[in-house]
């Protein structure tokens, strides 16, 4: 019962911590990069002359904006390599600028390769690995130590937290990041998985 316990905890707080992430510019940035998963799609895609695996990063109302762009990259692919970059470049944004609206996100280009975060690298990998393990083992302990730094900082101002009214209001503010951070990560459980597409 015990080691269960400790599972369920490290799992949500890897959610949490992954959750986080998710919603930092860096990690949001992932779908939107040169290496990031949409666009390594889009250029399989196209050298497989098939739209139909870029579809799935796009809410089904939009299919016909990204089939239209899909047709005009092929359409410019025959031309000279300046053409055909401009045409896949536009069908990236194109890609990209849809999918990120369906995540209810701003549209901000495309960015460079090479500034993925390490951790939304290790998430990709597991994926193709089956294997989860080492991102599990990354989040936990990062979340593990924030709690453990954020307890530490409440436990050392709550003993002075009645010496004066600045030292009482210093104890509030860690509490405040303390229980609140413990309370989102297990708050986030309960929370319905976002839905992308329709």
């Amino acid at each position: 019962m015990r080691k269960q316990n400790k599972i369920k905890t490290i799992l949500w707080a890897g959610m949490f911590t992954l959750a986080g992430l998710a919603a930092s510019p860096a990690a949001l940035a992932h779908c939107d990069s040169l290496d990031g998963p949409v666009i390594t799609e889009a250029r399989s895609a196209l050298e497989k002359k098939d739209v139909t695996a870029l579809l799935k990063w796009v809410p089904a109302g939009r299919e016909g904006d990204v089939r239209a762009a899909f047709s005009r990259a092929q359409q410019n692919r025959g031309g000279d390599k300046a053409t055909r970059e401009a045409a896949d470049q536009q069908l990236f944004a194109t890609l990209v600028r849809i999918h990120r609206e369906s995540e209810g996100a701003p549209f901000t280009g495309v960015q460079p390769a090479g500034h993925i975060p390490a951790i939304v690298t290790m998430a990709d990998s597991a994926l193709k690995t089956d294997n989860v393990e080492a991102v599990v083992a990354r989040v936990t302990a990062h979340v593990e130590q924030e709690i453990r730094a954020r307890f530490a900082s409440a436990q050392r101002s709550k003993q002075h937290a009645g010496d004066s009214v600045t030292r009482g209001r210093e104890y509030v503010n860690d509490y405040i990041h303390y229980v609140h951070f413990v309370e989102e990560a297990s708050n986030l459980g309960e929370a319905a998985a976002p839905g992308h597409h329709d």
